[in-house]
């Protein structure tokens, strides 16, 4: 059984069929879903979600690319955070100096609210990271050192340098569709040197769709793609590929969680 670790089943066309999507989970063997929030009506809608189907946890936090329009929304994020069980991590939070680089001071400041909320709650931390290593393992660093946090690196697309140092931080790091293009060797080399107790499995979807279904929209029961990439570097069965990505997720977010 496999765990999609990072899925947006707040947005469409996902969420207009989301029945439909939990039932292709259950053919395709997926155990379990994360549905992560970016804003705070994808963080309501996403504890809805998560109320309804019993293998569907989510997260609450604002993505780097909304702290602009929704910083100020932060409070009411912070207030809602444990509205339900089912919130099992924070985020999508972290940094996007690609898009707006303008914007650094308000992202890091969000980014730090989202880890301190982490260590109130005793979750983890999602992680969006492009094209701010340095500022992202500074922050990173600081808190592992001063904070009880454990962060998850989503849909990491890195160098190995950049890899081992966030190891070094007690990360892990989660691999998306991205890993079976044709272009995304380099990437590749990245996962064949990762110890595989690190590693989690997501889509993004509906984002990032796998080979051979690129340009097309994405769901959870793709996620059985990423595990056959991965299967092929480590040169291992999906099988085995599929219990250990599970069994990290079930350690790295449901440790505590009583059922």
């Amino acid at each position: 059984m496999f765990i999609d670790s990072h899925c947006h089943l707040t947005y469409d066309p996902l969420f207009q069929n989301i029945d439909k999507v939990i039932e292709d989970c259950k053919i395709n063997k997926i155990s379990k879903l994360l549905t992560v929030s970016t804003d705070l009506i994808t963080s309501k809608n996403s504890i809805l979600i998560s109320e309804k189907y019993k293998n569907v946890f989510c997260s609450v936090g604002i993505h780097p690319n909304s702290t602009k329009s929704e910083f100020l929304k932060f409070n009411e994020v912070s207030s809602i955070s444990n509205n339900s069980k089912k919130i099992i991590a924070i985020g999508e939070t972290g940094l996007d100096y690609f898009k707006f680089k303008e914007k650094k001071n308000i992202q890091i400041d969000s980014f730090i609210k989202h880890i301190e909320l982490a260590e109130k709650l005793k979750i983890p931390v999602i992680v969006h990271n492009r094209d701010a290593d340095s500022d992202l393992l500074n922050i990173i660093s600081k808190s592992v050192k001063n904070k009880s946090v454990n962060f998850l690196i989503h849909c990491f697309t890195g160098s190995l340098e950049f890899a081992k140092r966030l190891l070094d931080l007690n990360c892990y790091i989660s691999f998306s569709g991205i890993l079976t293009f044709a272009k995304s060797e380099a990437l590749r080399n990245v996962v064949k040197n990762m110890p595989l107790q690190k590693i989690m499995i997501e889509t993004d979807s509906p984002f990032l769709s796998p080979e051979p279904f690129r340009g097309k929209s994405n769901s959870p029961s793709m996620v059985k793609y990423v595990a056959k990439t991965i299967a092929e570097i480590k040169q291992v069965s999906i099988e085995v590929i599929a219990v250990e990505t599970s069994k990290n997720f079930n350690n790295f977010f449901l440790s505590n969680y009583e059922y």
